[in-house]
């Protein structure tokens, strides 16, 4: 499930009959914020990394029916993301000229800008291989089932800790590697269970392109965690950046 801004700080806001300790917070909190003086760019941003999360739960779904033989719900996850692959480019881009624009930032523009950037490839590699299950309709043993949902799980995951991180660091950046690490786990995880997948297809008794053919789509699942991966590693250098 995705993490809004305001459950990011559930727990450490003051009861509201405090006034002044709760304006204090949030005083606290702007001096971290990037876009402090600018909620509508941090509403938009807000709702880019929304569609970004929900596109790969989308995925994660999709795969799950496609493994359950129900062709037309998975059809319909797979229009989902298209949907917000162009909601998300246009988000992208309205984000960009306002920075522009505005003059927003510019000492972190190009920081921002790639971000946004790089998190827009989770979705459009995400919509490329639920593209590629549609097309290319792959025969999956069922003894892979539960392995290859797993795998999806865990990818999954991984691009949910890249997202805490990347909320982050517009809104709290000394908290980005509270959650980048956790990416990096996930991605170990989603190594690991993409190896023991390969070991058992090449142990089925199928013919060698069968063995090949869901050997790739193991290798696409597996790497939606190793894009979070490099996806954060640009980002721990961007926060640091700023901190510094």
């Amino acid at each position: 499930m995705y993490i809004k801004f305001s459950s990011l700080f559930a727990g450490l806001i003051p009861p509201s009959g405090n006034r002044g300790a709760v304006e204090n917070f949030f005083e606290e909190i702007a001096m971290y914020s990037i876009f402090s003086a600018t909620k509508d760019l941090v509403m938009k941003i807000d709702t880019f990394i929304d569609l970004v999360s929900e596109s790969v739960l989308h995925f994660e779904e999709g795969l799950k029916l496609y493994l359950s033989g129900k062709e037309d719900e998975f059809n319909e996850r797979l229009d989902i993301i298209r949907i917000l692959e162009g909601r998300a480019d246009n988000l992208r881009q309205d984000i960009e000229a306002q920075l522009y624009v505005q003059t927003l930032i510019p000492e972190s523009r190009g920081d921002v800008l790639e971000i946004l950037e790089n998190m827009d490839d989770i979705i459009d590699f995400s919509k490329a291989l639920m593209f590629e299950f549609f097309i290319e309709k792959p025969e999956i043993p069922v003894e892979l089932h539960e392995r290859m949902k797993k795998l999806a799980e865990t990818a999954v995951d991984s691009t949910q800790a890249l997202i805490q991180s990347t909320r982050s660091y517009f809104y709290d950046v000394n908290t980005v590697k509270d959650h980048i690490h956790k990416v990096k786990f996930f991605e170990n995880e989603s190594d690991h269970l993409a190896e023991k997948a390969k070991r058992e297809i090449f142990q089925l008794d199928i013919d060698l392109s069968r063995k090949l053919h869901l050997k790739n789509f193991i290798v696409s699942i597996d790497s939606i965690s190793d894009i979070a991966e490099n996806i954060s590693n640009r980002l721990s250098i961007a926060a640091m950046k700023r901190i510094v």
